[in-house]
């Protein structure tokens, strides 16, 4: 019974929380004017007919419901500051709507029965004042329109019914016109409802959107700023941590950057395989954290690979290194086993080693290969005697202009693979320098030749190199650019006078770039790439995952394609966070309409899965290694040669 009482008075659009709450606050403003008009109303009538009836119907009615209105006009003034619960406004709103009801149903009849026992004259304002009073009430509950239409029908239409059906066609005229003037309320009423109940679905839906985002928001955080295995943040979230540390001018407090590298890690993921590793990385973090706890912050920075900003100077830098070495020294127990590794530390003083987040970095990587070095287990500050290191990256600047003079780069090529066709559609190219001597891999001096500004003149003799060997191949040439070159002026005009010399077809070429490009010069990188672009050139967004990454880089330039970090990929076999950052950076690919590069590729069973989830295209040791122009050639003689000629033309299928 209650149930259906509410169904009647209390539309079903207005069901939710959210519009009940609304009636409830444009009725909390409104209804005490509302009874403030019929106590108005009401000594009117009782003035208008004192000499045509009795006291108690001229005198005692109109104090009767002006009584009834002040008790309600009350109780809703005390309302005005009240919180309510949806359950407790829904109670309002039927009591509102029934009292509402008598009380028009008694200021109604009341009016009909001095309507009746009235002269001509008389009738006219007792009609007017009535149907003047219910326009108000209607107008006052707006937000409850069952309410207002039980005001026109009781308060109302009984006089205008009776003034319809007078004999004087003055009051019949009167009475049409109320008739026409109701039918224009009702329909304002159920006009204007509407529209509020319209307002407010599209302001639930513009709520629920923003929640979506910020919830989307903080899964592009979340995958964007921490390590899935661990849950640390990772090495953006370190860069930017030490990019607001130490920005402005102010003076600023001394830090200690630590960089940790763990010791015998690979014979255990190797030997244990990759789960024992993950566990072992994982338990690695906890110990770190429960190390430094209220002194600094750690980060995950690379494979095996640490970082800790701590709090404080030299001394407790040397204390908390000297603990990490000690914690991480003991057994680690997964299962039934006990695992013995060990971590070597570095570590780099701000401001004492430097003042810039780079200078920080690449000093703590000094001292920790001096650790290394020393026999690993230890921890080691930067010194200035550490030089030795940097006599031996400057002897290979010399060795890299040397060997740029002599054009000793090789330019390696590793297949890029549809993974649902198994169609080779290009090839990355990648730097190789067969040094004589100590081997030296493309990690280490591509770092030093970008340092010393070569690495321009490096790429370009490179890639002078492999438009020469690749542009009858028919497939797709990848090149990556780093954030140095992007800032050169001429940069563009360097790419396209060469391809242009060496005729290699602009729409072949792929240019990759690394969000730091984007945060290093923003402005620069996209000047150039937007030169390229409009020769045709194709643009990648590469190792995404990692850097600077945020989703505003996928607006800043055009895309063509976007690369997932190998981080991600290697690991997404056994991880089944990995595995989920995966999807969800492909979905968000195909939500944008972008071919997606998964590299890392080192099975079939990721190739699989990869393939499953909707991403176009494969890269990894799974589909080859880098080879030399030669060896790719060769791999397609001897693939024609067991297939025949469909099989060739199909792997060089661009």
């Amino acid at each position: 019974m209650t149930r259906r009482l509410v169904s009647a008075i209390i539309p079903a659009s207005a069901e939710s929380s959210e519009i009940l709450l609304e009636q409830f606050r444009g009725l909390r403003g409104q209804v005490p004017l509302m009874y403030a008009l019929i106590m108005v109303d009401a000594a009117f009538l009782g003035f208008a007919s004192h000499d045509s009836v009795a006291y108690g119907w001229s005198l005692g009615m109109p104090l009767l419901l002006a009584l009834a209105s002040a008790v309600r006009a009350v109780y809703w003034l005390r309302l005005r500051r009240a919180d309510p619960s949806p359950k407790q406004v829904r109670r309002y709103l039927i009591t509102t709507t029934v009292v509402a009801g008598l009380l028009s149903l008694g200021f109604g009849g009341w009016g009909m029965y001095l309507y009746v026992e009235a002269d001509l004259l008389r009738r006219a304002c007792i009609a007017l004042y009535v149907f003047i009073g219910a326009i108000c009430c209607c107008y006052c509950l707006q937000s409850l329109p069952r309410a207002a239409y039980l005001v026109l029908l009781c308060g109302a239409a009984p006089i205008t019914f009776c003034m319809v059906l007078s004999e004087s066609w003055f009051m019949r005229g009167m009475g049409m016109n109320m008739v026409l003037v109701s039918v224009v309320i009702v329909r304002m009423l159920r006009t204007n409802f509407a529209g509020l109940l319209e307002v407010l679905r599209s302001r639930q839906e513009m709520a629920s959107e923003q929640r979506r985002a910020q919830g989307a928001e903080q899964r592009a955080y979340q995958l964007a700023y921490h390590d899935p295995l661990t849950g640390l943040p990772n090495r953006r979230a370190l860069a930017e941590a030490l990019a607001m540390r130490l920005q402005g001018d102010e003076p600023r407090r001394p830090f200690g950057l630590l960089i940790v590298d763990l010791d015998r890690f690979k014979a255990v993921n190797d030997v244990h395989g990759h789960p024992v590793g993950d566990r072992l990385l994982h338990d690695v973090a906890d110990r770190l954290a429960d190390t430094i706890a209220g002194n600094g912050q750690s980060y995950r920075i690379g494979g095996d690979e640490f970082a800790i900003v701590l709090e404080g100077g030299r001394d407790v830098a040397h204390r908390l290194s000297q603990a990490i070495v000690h914690q991480v020294g003991r057994p680690f127990t997964c299962g039934k086993r006990a695992h013995h590794i060990g971590a070597s530390v570095g570590m780099a003083l701000f401001p004492d080693d430097g003042d810039d987040r780079e200078t920080l970095m690449r000093r703590a990587d000094i001292a920790l290969y001096k650790a290394k070095e020393e026999g690993r287990g230890r921890h080691c500050a930067f010194e200035p005697s550490l030089d030795a290191e940097i006599r031996r990256r400057s002897a290979i600047e010399i060795e890299i202009r040397e060997a740029l003079e002599r054009d000793a780069f090789v330019p390696f090529y590793q297949p890029v693979v549809e993974l649902r066709s198994g169609v080779v559609v290009g090839y990355e190219l990648l730097a190789r320098w067969p040094r004589h001597g100590a081997a030296i891999g493309p990690d280490q001096f591509i770092p030093i030749a970008e340092e010393c500004g070569l690495i321009d003149d490096l790429m370009l003799r490179l890639l002078r190199r492999a438009f020469r060997e690749t542009r009858d191949w028919g497939t797709m040439l990848a090149v990556n650019v780093s954030p140095n070159q992007l800032r050169d002026g001429w940069f563009a005009q360097k790419v396209l006078a060469l391809l242009a010399r060496e005729g290699f077809p602009a729409h072949k070429l792929v240019v990759e770039i690394t969000e730091n490009a984007l945060i290093t010069d923003g402005q620069s990188a996209r000047d150039a790439i937007a030169e390229l672009k409009t020769q045709g050139i194709k643009l990648a967004l590469d190792d995404f995952g990692t850097g600077y990454s945020s989703l505003q880089h996928l607006q800043m330039l055009p895309f063509d394609k976007i690369k997932i970090d190998r981080s991600f990929v290697t690991t997404m076999d056994r991880d089944p966070q990995a595995q989920r950052l995966v999807e969800a950076i492909v979905a968000l690919t195909r939500k944008l309409d972008l071919p997606v590069i998964a590299e890392g590729v080192e099975s079939a069973a990721a190739a699989r899965a990869l393939a499953v989830m909707g991403c176009t295209y494969g890269q990894g040791y799974h589909f080859g290694r880098p080879m030399a122009a030669g060896e790719v050639e060769a791999t397609w003689r001897a693939l024609s040669s067991r297939s025949g000629l469909s099989e060739l033309s199909r792997l060089r299928a661009g």
